[in-house]
């Protein structure tokens, strides 16, 4: 196998000026560099991607730090979607993926401390937003290279996201034309993540654009039976996830009103459409939004990038 000694030797360069003319230095001339990378490609050569980064005292993963997670809870498709996309862009560049899961904040933050300490990961992707992050504040005290997939908890963080409060306006306003709803609810998580907040403040500002302020409720999850046998003047459903819809429609089927709800969920799953019947979805393409989250951790000259959806 060609080493960048040999390279050197048939080009008659140092091993050093060969190193750089192979990464486009441009201190070394372009004849140089023209001449190097021929030699290369003739001998096969194959650079050692683990030895470069090593080199300079980082591994060539990115950690990708999901929310705190109940073992018990769902495997959420969007996210399998945004490493998916992630995934693409990072092997394009060499780079790896090491995944940070954990039940606890305390767990996950101790986690990420020693990707950054004992792996040498130094750039990441958190697939989540959240006031008062420990694991953000950690990577931001200390210098780390990340990007937040979200709407950003501090000013100054640089993220990737949907508009999310037009993408909660537009989906209600769908609702309202298609379906004529009066009275519509907003399903929420009892985390209430940041990307639920902006959709329901979306639907919210439709609501009131329509005349129909007043009229929206707010449903957590877990509330979600007594409410619906409680109100049954409602009749259309803004959901915020997928996976939550999932759990509305087991209980709107055990309450036997399935089928008298208009109703619009996000994210537009394969694995979920499968499963549920066919509804109004938001499509906020998360691959894409993997792949652009990866080109702005390695340019560092970008702040933020928004990715289109779709209804």
């Amino acid at each position: 196998m060609a080493t960048i000694k040999d390279i050197a030797k048939l080009a008659g360069v140092s091993i050093s000026t060969a190193s750089r003319a192979l990464n486009d230095n441009p201190r070394i001339s372009e004849a140089t560099r023209t001449k190097v990378k021929q030699i290369a490609a003739e001998l096969g050569y194959s650079p050692n991607y683990n030895a470069q980064t090593l080199t300079r005292g980082e591994a060539n993963m990115v950690g990708l730090v999901f929310p705190v997670t109940d073992q018990s809870a769902l495997a959420n498709p969007f996210h399998i979607d945004l490493m998916r996309g992630a995934g693409v862009a990072l092997e394009q560049r060499h780079y790896t993926m090491m995944v940070a899961i954990a039940e606890t904040e305390e767990r996950l933050l101790e986690t990420v401390k020693s990707m950054v300490t004992q792996s040498k990961v130094h750039n990441f992707l958190l697939l989540y937003t959240k006031e008062k992050d420990p694991v953000t504040d950690y990577l931001r005290d200390a210098g780390i290279n990340f990007v937040v997939i979200g709407h950003p908890e501090k000013q100054g963080d640089r993220f990737v996201d949907n508009d999310n409060i037009q993408a909660g306006f537009l989906a209600t306003q769908k609702l309202l034309d298609d379906h004529h709803c009066q009275h519509v609810a907003f399903v929420t998580s009892p985390h209430h993540w940041t990307f639920e907040v902006d959709r329901q403040l979306g639907c919210r500002q439709c609501l009131n654009e329509r005349g129909l302020g007043g009229t929206e409720w707010v449903v957590e999850e877990d509330n979600a039976p007594q409410f619906f046998a409680q109100h049954p003047e409602i009749d259309g459903l803004v959901c915020a996830d997928d996976i939550l819809f999932l759990q509305i429609y087991r209980q709107l089927e055990a309450l036997g009103r399935q089928d008298q709800l208009a109703i619009i969920c996000f994210n537009n799953s394969r694995l979920l459409g499968r499963l549920l019947p066919a509804i109004d979805r938001v499509d906020l393409r998360p691959r894409q939004l993997g792949i652009a989250a990866v080109e702005l951790l390695f340019n560092r000259q970008a702040d933020h990038q928004f990715i289109s959806f779709a209804l």
